[in-house]
């Protein structure tokens, strides 16, 4: 029961893995560091799904409906907002550069709101970047605020506020946006919320960063635990069968691995090959960390496999076979490697969970290259993941090495 069961979990991960990157950019993903790609998401904005739950604002493209008027194009977007925070920004895009553009509110309180009229000095213009000036001078007297009260807000937040108290102003706010060509704009109400874990303090999605550490993660587990029992069973092999002085020195240089304290050594080989020096973010290259991991970490495997060579090699039917004359090659595949093969994949699904862990940690401290679980989730953590309440950045990939863990933990019980 307990095999078949982390079999239905791995699988289910395995299926979690594909759609999550079928549902995600490579552009998106190549650019997760580059900062500027994310300027216009919403910053420090909640999971889409908060929105379920009718207190966060979600992001929306606004419909338009154009109205010919004295030889221009209006377009009337409508927005009706009934909820209990307000959007981060609003957005207007294609606009015609270089041409005379006039955009307008109809608040809920029938208050029209003067937002922009001159020259398009960009296709696209913000809310809070382009407009505050419009819209503090033009709700001046509703808001009634101090000057240095206006320098706390947001132009958007001051447009959506009912009074000076601040308080969400709900209901039908329709957008204007006049134009003298042939452009067709659009409108973005950038709320509080946005993809599955929500943006940080520099707009990236979340979600985009969640699936490029998890892709970097697994890549690295799953080749560096390849390599382990490659190596482990190659050189398990050759000391058990072949024996003698050789096997000897193998034999003591397996006992010498096992004697070393792994994560020590291990950290002061990546910050040796590193290509930054002290005081800075180390990076080594993704083979040879996984060369070192190797290394330091298939001393007890390679044992064992010397352990169940030795014990298979002085078996009547495998003296029976050498007598006959069959080939050194012929005795490894027929007799020997079963048992090994089969100890192998069992041990492999443990050191895989192990791996990851190990992975998630050094990405932690910033002691191996790109972006994996552990890097993600410090970088969370340095934005206020902690104390700032965004608890799902933090959860994300702690639940799912916890899955991934609990599947391979099932596969190696061996039982049912």
């Amino acid at each position: 029961m307990g095999r078949k069961a982390g079999v239905a979990i791995l699988v289910i991960f395995a299926l979690f893995v594909i759609f999550s990157n079928a549902g995600v950019s490579e552009e998106d993903i190549a650019n997760w560091e580059n900062l500027n790609y994310w300027k216009d998401n919403p910053r420090m904005a909640y999971p889409s799904w908060f929105a379920l739950f009718g207190d966060r604002t979600p992001t929306v493209f606004l419909e338009p409906s154009l109205v010919e008027a004295n030889g221009s194009s209006v377009y009337r977007f409508s927005y009706e907002h009934t909820y209990r925070d307000k959007p981060s920004d609003v957005r207007f895009y294609g606009l015609p550069y270089g041409e005379e553009v006039e955009i307008s509110v109809l608040r809920p309180d029938g208050i029209r709101v003067p937002l922009y009229r001159g020259i398009a000095t960009s296709s696209n213009l913000s809310l809070n970047t382009n407009m505050r000036v419009a819209v503090v001078s033009s709700l001046s007297d509703v808001l009634n605020l101090s000057e240095a009260g206006y320098v706390l807000f947001s132009a958007t937040e001051l447009l959506f506020s009912r009074d000076g108290s601040m308080a969400t102003l709900n209901g039908e706010y329709v957008f204007e946006v006049r134009l003298a060509g042939n452009a067709t704009p659009s409108v973005e109400i950038l709320g509080t919320c946005y993809g599955l874990l929500g943006t940080d303090s520099y707009g990236r999605d979340m979600w985009v960063g969640f699936v490029k550490g998890m892709n970097n993660t697994l890549y690295l587990a799953f080749f560096t635990t390849v390599l382990i029992v490659v190596l482990g069973v190659l050189i398990g092999l050759i000391s058990g069968y072949v024996g003698g002085a050789l096997g000897e020195f193998i034999t003591f240089l397996l006992e010498v691995l096992v004697a070393l304290p792994m994560l020590p050594i291990l950290v002061v080989l990546v910050w040796l090959f590193s290509t930054q020096g002290y005081g800075q973010q180390v990076r080594i290259n993704p083979v040879l960390f996984m060369f070192f991991v190797a290394l330091l970490t298939l001393g007890k495997f390679a044992k064992t496999v010397r352990m169940i060579t030795i014990k298979e090699k002085v078996n009547e039917y495998v003296k029976a076979a050498v007598s006959m004359g069959a080939g050194t090659l012929w005795v490894l595949r027929r007799h020997i490697l079963p048992p090994v093969g089969e100890f192998s994949l069992r041990y492999s699904t443990i050191l895989l969970a192990r791996i990851v862990a190990l992975i998630s940690v050094f990405g932690f401290f910033g002691l191996i290259p790109g972006t994996n679980w552990g890097s993600f989730m410090i970088e969370a953590m340095n934005q206020g993941a902690l104390y700032g309440g965004y608890w799902w950045w933090i959860v994300a990939p702690g639940l799912a090495m916890a899955v991934l863990s609990a599947g391979l933990a099932f596969v190696s019980s061996g039982s049912g």
